[in-house]
């Protein structure tokens, strides 16, 4: 596996603000821990901004260890017959209760329908999809859905949040970009997705409308999409 090139001094920048950006929720915590230790009866209080430093911290590590895969060698993927709504069901039991917590509404659309390509990957793709759209969606919902295209199968995600300009819409799937100064993310997850794309062979489509919300999408053919 290929490591980052440290010596190039934007990737350089870019690692080195990643790695800032992990050590807050993880001093949070620290700072959480001191204080539950002198006074347990602050648990109730605390137990929740301990659970969202970790959530934090774990994103990001997902988002260096999946940008660490594909910036590494080219792999063999693993086909299989995915049987979409057992996959629908397995993404719904990790992003619904998080949506829920969020106070956002939580809908899956599914079809009767098998897809053969690398579950790894895909389910990847769309966790990051999921987890953007919780991210920046701050009311209304995130919906989940497959649809049967004349061109295959498109898995799409739906969210309600602030949508994005045009100038944007393509810089967003580029490695370490990150819209707002307040985003919480690596800016990774959009690259490793297009990255994926490239990998599985599927169409990533985006339509977005400012203050209305996005609909990202993989779009697979009809070689790839069973009955």
């Amino acid at each position: 596996m290929a490591a980052p090139d440290l010596s190039h001094p934007d990737e350089a920048r870019q690692l080195a603000a990643v790695a800032h950006d992990l050590r807050q929720p993880l001093d949070a915590l620290a700072i959480y821990l001191e204080l539950l230790a002198q006074d347990p009866a602050q648990a109730p209080e605390l137990a929740p901004r301990m659970a969202r430093a970790i959530a934090l911290a774990q994103g990001l590590a997902q988002s260096l260890q999946d940008y660490a895969v594909m910036r590494g060698q080219a792999t063999v993927l693993a086909r299989a017959d995915i049987h979409i709504p057992t996959l629908l069901a397995e993404l719904a039991a990790v992003y619904e209760p998080l949506a829920r917590r969020q106070g956002l509404r939580w809908r899956v659309h599914g079809v009767e329908a098998t897809l053969n390509t690398d579950p790894t990957w895909l389910r990847r793709m769309l966790g990051n999809l999921l987890a953007n759209a919780l991210r920046y969606t701050a009311q209304g919902g995130v919906l989940l859905a497959v649809r049967r295209r004349a061109a295959g199968l498109a898995f799409e995600v739906w969210d309600t949040g602030p949508g994005l300009a045009a100038a944007d819409r393509q810089r967003i799937f580029e490695p370490f970009v990150r819209l707002t100064s307040a985003g919480e993310g690596a800016g990774l997850g959009l690259a490793v997705v297009r990255e994926g794309a490239q990998r599985l062979g599927c169409e990533v489509t985006l339509r977005s409308r400012p203050g209305r919300g996005s609909v990202f999408a993989l779009v697979f053919s009809r070689s790839s999409a069973g009955r």
